[in-house]
Formats: structure tokens, C-alpha cells, sequence
């Protein structure tokens, strides 16, 4: 796949993965509102810090989204060190404490990671993604994307090591990438729910 169609799919999904959880916290919300009346009576207090979650949560998403937007404008113009310091604002937003906060910073890590494997930065690509990695608590595409993107760090090494004419390195890093691609791809087995048995070890 050519870069350009790489940054134009990669776009594609994340917008479709950051819509999916603005998707999830609104409908959260309107539940939320069709029972206020059955809960107000028994847990007034709880669910109106509920509520004021799912507000913050909502606006905290669609800051993300609009700073990926940015983050794409800049990519397509070829302004990586820009299209970095947006992912990096993501970084920054001060989500409430839900599932989705780990989602959007997962997802950040890993787009960081491949716009510096795109600067040819395969030691900060590492960085990111050890840091992602770090944050991950459940099994998740964005965790599992990390693993992805792994892969390709070593993968990027081999070719650099192929190149050098570093054989054996080259075969080294290939196996690793494998390695990684299979972590990505077992867990997104069980994301899907076909067993957690094809899991790979070393997650």
C-alpha cells in the first residue's frame, strides 16, 4: 500500500473508531435520560454525577476528534512535526475516568508511533508504543494496534538491516515482527470473541 493510501485508510479508521465512541457515550447519555425518572427517586445524587460524566466525556471526545482532523490536514501536507505535537494534545486532555479515556490515548500512542516511523524515527516509534502498552488494562483494537505497529517497527529494521546487508539482523527483526503481528492478531481474535486460547504470550 502506497503512503498515501495508508494515510488515507489510517484517517478513515480513526474517524470511524473516534465516531463509534462519541456514538457509544451519547447513547449512554440518552439511556441515562429515559431512566432518569425511574432512578431520580432512589439515586438522585449518583446520577447526576453520571450525567455530568457523560457531558465531560462527550466533550473530551470531541476535542480528540477535532485535534485527529487537524492531525490529518497537517499529515496530508507533509508537516509530521505538526501532525505530532496535535496527537500530543490529545495526549493531554483531561478525560474522566471511563473506558473511553483508554481507548483515545491507545489510539493516539499508536498513530504517534507511526507518524515517527514515518520520520524514520524507529526508536521513538518503540517509545510510544512501550508507553501505550504501559496504559492498557483490557483487550481492546487500539491495544491491539499497538502490537500492530510493533511489528512494523521491526519490520521497518529488518529492511534497514536487509539493506546493510545484515542478513542474519534482518531475519531477527523479521521473527520479531511476526511475532508482534500475532500479538496484534490474537488479541483482535478475542476482541471478536474467537477464543481466547489463540492469545500469544509476552502481551
Amino acid at each position: 500500500m502506497s503512503a498515501h493510501l495508508r494515510i488515507k485508510a489510517g484517517a478513515l479508521l480513526r474517524r470511524a473508531s473516534l465516531g463509534a465512541l462519541l456514538l457509544r457515550a451519547s447513547l449512554g447519555g440518552l439511556l441515562l435520560c429515559v431512566s432518569l425518572g425511574a432512578c431520580a427517586a432512589q439515586r438522585g445524587g449518583e446520577v447526576e454525577a453520571r450525567r455530568a460524566i457523560d457531558t465531560r466525556l462527550l466533550a473530551a471526545l470531541g476535542i480528540a476528534q477535532g485535534l485527529q482532523h487537524e492531525a490529518d490536514v497537517l499529515e496530508a501536507r507533509g508537516d509530521l512535526v505538526g501532525a505530532r505535537a496535535k496527537l500530543a494534545e490529545v495526549l493531554r486532555i483531561d478525560f474522566p475516568r471511563v473506558p473511553e479515556r483508554e481507548d483515545v490515548r491507545l489510539d493516539a500512542y499508536g498513530r504517534l508511533a507511526e507518524l515517527q516511523l514515518v520520520a524514520r524515527d524507529d526508536a521513538g516509534a518503540e517509545q510510544s508504543v512501550a508507553r501505550g502498552l504501559a496504559e492498557a488494562t483490557r483487550s481492546s483494537y487500539f491495544r491491539a494496534r499497538l502490537h500492530l505497529v510493533t511489528g512494523r517497527v521491526h519490520e521497518a529494521r529488518a529492511a534497514s538491516a536487509r539493506t546493510a546487508g545484515d542478513e542474519e539482523r534482518a531475519r531477527a527483526e523479521g521473527r520479531l515482527a511476526i511475532d508482534a503481528y500475532d500479538r496484534g492478531i490474537a488479541m483482535n481474535r478475542e476482541v471478536l470473541g474467537l477464543g481466547a486460547g489463540a492469545r500469544s504470550e509476552g502481551r
